[in-house]
Parts: C-alpha cells; structure tokens; sequence
C-alpha cells in the first residue's frame, strides 16, 4: 500500500495540470539577462551621447543630450567634482545660462561592455573628447560607465554616469 501511494500521487499530479501545448511560449523573456533587442538600444544610447554633443548650438546640444537622462539621474564628473543630481543641475553644469556654446573638436566613445538585466545595464567604454569653451582648449581621454534604467515606456535612459578625466599630453 505504501509503495502505491507516490503512483497514485504522481498520476493525481499529472491528470490535475493541462497539456503543454496548452501553455502559452513566450516570444521574449523580460526577467534575468539583456536581450539582444537591449544590448543594441543600450548601445545606440551610448552612440546617442556622442552624437548629442556633436550638435550644432547650445539649444540643440542641450536638447539632443538631457533627453538621454532620467529625470533623477545622478552624474559624477571626473577630476574629483561632487555629484550633480537631475537634469536641471545637467543643464546648469553643461549648458550655463549666458555661457557661450561649446565647440566639439571630437569626441568619441569606443564601448568597451554591455551587461546588466533588464531593469539596469551598464555601459563601460573608453572616451577621448577636446572642446573648447569660452576660448579655452580642453583635451582629454579616459574611461566612462553608465548605468541606465528603461522609463515607463520602455526606453533605456542614463541614471548615473562617471568618467575619469586625463588631460591630453
């Protein structure tokens, strides 16, 4: 008798679940590890970056570039400086009021890694820009990361940025 009861169990078990081919298949799974369809909008967010800063103008480079940033983000620039935190604080770090435009010489970004989940990635690479603002030349290459989260709508935005800084020589 009790050699019969896991049998008896297991068939119980068995007639209780529905069919496999009664299961919806997932088309993509949204737990766990990056899609491929993340890793490629996290890159064209890194592409995005540098493009924004190659725009014509304050406005357009200001627009183009705090589009890419959550509201909350929190960015660390390089050379010690202390954190500034939302896009406001962006703008008034990047874009002052009454400054003249920056002028990009080049900038680039060589990504280096793309890993996360599909609530936040990070986006390591190398960087190299020279620039020039308010008659000064600045030149300098060093490392980045980006940790970015999707919005509401799925869009991936950049919610903390850091970089190293090392003047050209």
């Amino acid at each position: 008798m009790y050699r019969l009861a896991p049998l008896v169990a297991a068939f119980s078990l068995a007639a209780c679940s529905g069919s496999a081919a009664d299961a919806p298949v997932p088309t993509e799974v949204r737990i766990g590890g990056l899609t491929a369809g993340d890793r490629e909008a996290l890159h064209s967010l890194d592409r995005a970056y540098v493009k924004a800063w190659r725009e014509d103008g304050t406005e357009a480079q200001a627009e183009a570039l705090l589009k890419l940033f959550a509201p909350d983000a929190i960015v660390y620039p390089g050379r010690g400086r202390g954190p500034l935190s939302g896009v406001e604080e962006l703008r008034a770090f990047w874009f002052p009021e009454g400054a003249p435009p920056t002028r990009i010489e080049y900038i680039d970004h060589r990504t280096i890694d793309v890993e996360g989940s599909v609530a936040l990635a990070a986006i390591t690479g190398y960087s190299e820009i020279a620039f020039v603002f308010d008659g000064t030349r600045t030149a300098q290459r060093g490392h980045y990361i980006i940790h970015a989260r999707p919005d509401a709508a799925g869009h991936w935005k950049i919610e903390r940025m850091m970089w190293s800084a090392r003047a050209e020589g």
